[in-house]
This record gives structure tokens, sequence and C-alpha cells, in this order.
């Protein structure tokens, strides 16, 4: 299963305007051939992935799947630990998680303010909105799947944050405004 970003752009938005964007920041768009979800946002609309292979690590939708933290407690125990240690043991383990866990925050929200920053630069190109689409494939990208629930957002209330916490399998139209 690989997670891939759909970027959906305005027919009428010139390729190599959109191109240029991604480019800039290390992307590129290759045009996705998914007639499921041309159908689903309409002709009007044009579905392009934002990688070449998958988004597997995104930032985005990436709220949800914090790893949770597992002490080694029991396995100490059953080495003949003594409780003290084992507690000394467990908060230097629990800071170290907790130091990685900042680190993987202050990546995730630089790259999704680098799609903030896209989104931006996409608004200023043209387009009235744009529409993005985080979704876990089993299969290839362009088969049936199907019609994503929907939310709105208005650019201006649209955060980093918020990119984080999106709701993976929903289409999330961002507005300007």
């Amino acid at each position: 299963m690989c997670t891939f970003i759909t970027v959906f752009l305005p027919s009428t938005l010139p390729h190599d305007t959109a191109a240029t964007v991604f480019t800039r920041s290390g992307r590129r768009l290759f045009a996705q051939d998914s007639p499921s979800l041309r159908a689903a946002v309409g002709l009007d609309w044009q579905p392009w992935l934002s990688a070449a292979h998958c988004d597997c690590g995104t930032a985005l939708a990436s709220a949800r799947a914090e790893p949770a933290w597992q002490g080694d407690a029991e396995r100490w125990r059953k080495k003949g630990w003594g409780e003290a240690k084992i507690a000394r043991a467990l908060a230097a383990q629990l800071a170290r998680h907790a130091q990685e866990q900042q680190k993987r925050r202050d990546d995730a929200l630089g790259d999704a303010s680098q799609w903030l920053q896209r989104i931006d630069a996409l608004l200023q190109a043209g387009a009235s909105r744009i529409g993005l689409l985080v979704r876990d494939y089993e299969g290839a990208v362009g088969a049936r799947q199907p019609k994503p629930p929907e939310r709105h957002w208005a650019r201006a209330r649209l955060t980093a944050v918020d990119l984080l916490a999106l709701a993976p399998g929903t289409l999330h139209w961002i507005e300007r405004g």
C-alpha cells in the first residue's frame, strides 16, 4: 500500500504555470489518469500526482499516524533489573522518544509550510481553488476509486497544522479568501 497526494487544479490553469510552482519546490506534476476521480470532480478539474513514485511518509494528513511509545520495562524486569534502574532507563528512553517526536513534528510542519507556499502560488497564478486528496492505494492509482467525501477550506484560515490533520481519503478544497 502506498500513499499518494492528488492535486486537483482547474483545467483552465496552464500546465506550465502549475508545473513551475511545483518544480521550484522540488516536486513535479504527473497527470493522474483516473476516470473515477475525473467523474467525481467534473471535467473542469484535472487531477495531478505530485510525486513520481509515491508520497509515503508525507506530512499531509499525518497527525493521526503518530507512533505510540512503548517502554522496555517488562523486558528489563525479566533480565532482573531493579525498579529504580528501570525507572531511570524508562525516563531516559521517554526523553529520547520525546525528542524524536519533536523533530518529526518540526519536519512535518516544514513540509506542510511548503505545501502552503505551493497552494498560495497556485491561487495567485489564477486558480480560484485547488483540491488536495491524500489517499492510500493498494493497487494502481488509476484504478476505480469511490467518490471521496469533500471538505472546504478558506485559504486565510488554513494553517500548516490543519494540513497535518487533514482527513485521509477526503478531498479538501482550498479556496481563495
